[in-house]
């Protein structure tokens, strides 16, 4: 029988507490109680271990292998979709052990919906401090969004719902042309963190651990203790249930490589043994033993692909000029072959503060080929604190907002995992995050005004606040044992405009 994930907003719509989060709660409770009262997890299936299987920090902030499981999340690389539907799968089945309900399922947590703006809340089973011992609920997170407010905050919501929008336009699910792809950039091997992130890995997935988590230490926003929080376990859930519409807008998986298909991971499972599944054993869910009840793409992507819109009528309307955005940016669904002519760099920054707004002059070194797209690489980004994410933005007029001229966006990128991506280690060289944005769109708008190919070409770095507490808007108890707030000091190694040949 084939299981169904349902949207937990759709699963509360009547009530706060559907029997799919009260046996949530409990399953989360009973793994909990078989971790050790003092020291490191031992038993494979409790809360504490499963979590240090995405990340786990030693006491002076290295990674932690001393367990072989332990940290060896994939992130920055086409690995970063099927090693986490692994994981959800292994989890789901602890879970249902637990229980001893074999039909129960993950529900997901769609907090970045563009048609439906007021699901971007924390869903009450999950702030309900009512209930005695609530295993859903943690101070470990930014106060607001354990108030009930929306987690974008002082974010923008465009600013993530254009992130997405991004992502599920994009043709390619990975390449090893160092361009701009839904899955992450190609890798021979997995690695803690690679050098690459896919679209969706950005934007939603880094945006809402770090929106959730805070700027204050708070479990989401960090590699090391994400796991920790169940809501981390909804938010992937969605972003398994992205790869799927994505796959039903006609892209495809890189089927024919066989250095993605072939490579397995190992997980927990009940009664002391373990499961380990190739790639090419998850790419269809069913296999799983499980499906989606909704994999309709959000309105404006599907008025920009031409496909099928949602069968419920959305909350907005996606303006006329987001819709225009994506259709000039979207890319066709493509085989997964490599490009007969590399990329080639026609501008370099280097040495980039990105510890405050600023604005980057990229010099040309030639001008852009005809019929390629253009990719900016925003690469060796590094440090120990940002903001929770950057709009980006080309060719601002001098003396002018950037956010009065959303034209000119040509995506986002999100800070999480900086910190972890800067530290050397067995599983990371410490080189940092590098972020791909397709910049073509943005590009046809300049040429057509005569802007582009005029010697330079400047990128603006928007930072986005943190979604956390207005000054002095203060609830004791909650969320006061986090760290404080560390000043931003992140810089880029180089930014590189990037030409490429379309297909």
């Amino acid at each position: 029988m084939t299981r169904v994930r349902k949207d937990v907003f759709k699963l509360t719509k009547q009530e706060d507490w559907p029997e799919e989060l009260v046996a949530y709660e409990r399953g989360v409770g009973l793994m909990r109680a078989a971790d050790p009262d003092t020291g490191p997890p031992t038993e494979p299936t409790g809360w504490q271990f499963m979590a240090a299987i995405h990340g786990r920090a030693t006491d002076d902030g290295q990674v932690d292998t001393s367990n072989p499981m332990w940290s060896s999340c994939q992130h920055g690389s086409w690995f970063f979709l099927p090693w986490h539907r692994m994981y959800l799968a292994a989890f789901e089945r602890i879970v249902q052990d637990y229980l001893g309900d074999e039909e129960w399922s993950l529900p997901y947590w769609y907090s970045i919906d563009p048609d439906r703006p007021r699901r971007g809340i924390l869903p009450a089973a999950f702030r309900d401090t009512s209930r005695p011992g609530n295993n859903l609920h943690t101070t470990q997170r930014a106060r607001r969004v354990n108030r009930g407010r929306p987690i974008h905050g002082q974010v923008p919501f465009e600013a993530l719902t254009e992130g997405l929008g991004d992502a599920l336009a994009a043709g390619r699910y990975a390449t090893a042309d160092g361009i701009a792809a839904f899955g992450g950039g190609q890798r021979a091997r997995p690695s803690f963190f690679g050098p690459e992130q896919g679209l969706l890995e950005g934007t939603p997935h880094g945006a809402v651990h770090v929106l959730v988590g805070g700027d204050r230490g708070g479990w989401m926003s960090s590699f090391f203790t994400a796991a920790l929080d169940p809501i981390f376990w909804l938010h992937h859930c969605n972003l398994d249930r992205l790869w799927q519409v994505w796959l039903d807008l006609g892209h495809r998986s890189p089927r024919r490589k066989r250095a993605w298909m072939d490579t397995s991971f190992t997980f927990p499972a009940p009664g002391g043994s373990t499961v380990t599944w190739t790639v090419a054993e998850v790419l269809d869910t069913r296999a799983l033993g499980y499906e989606y009840d909704d994999v309709d793409p959000p309105s404006g992507v599907a008025a920009a692909l031409d496909r099928p819109a949602p069968k419920e009528a959305p909350e907005v309307e996606t303006p006329e000029r987001e819709v225009a955005r994506l259709r000039k940016q979207a890319t066709p669904p493509t085989e997964e072959t490599e490009l007969e002519t590399p990329p080639k760099v026609i501008g370099v920054a280097a040495d980039v503060d990105l510890s405050a707004a600023t604005t980057v002059e990229i010099p040309l070194s030639e001008a852009t080929p005809a019929g390629t797209r253009t990719y900016l690489r925003v690469e060796g980004l590094t440090g120990t604190a940002a903001v929770p994410a950057y709009t980006v933005y080309l060719d601002v007029p001098e003396g002018e907002a950037p956010a009065d001229h959303p034209e000119l966006r040509v995506g986002a990128l999100s800070s999480f995992g900086l910190a972890e991506a800067s530290v050397p280690s067995e599983s990371n060289d410490g080189d940092g995050l590098t972020v791909i944005l397709d910049v073509t769109a943005v590009r046809s708008l300049l040429e057509a005004d005569g802007r582009w190919d005029d010697g330079a070409v400047r990128v603006s770095f928007v930072p986005v606040p943190p979604a956390d507490d207005e000054a002095g808007d203060d609830e004791a108890g909650d969320g006061d044992d986090l760290e404080g707030t560390s000043p931003p000091d992140a810089h880029a190694r180089r930014l590189a405009l990037v030409t490429a040949p379309t297909g």
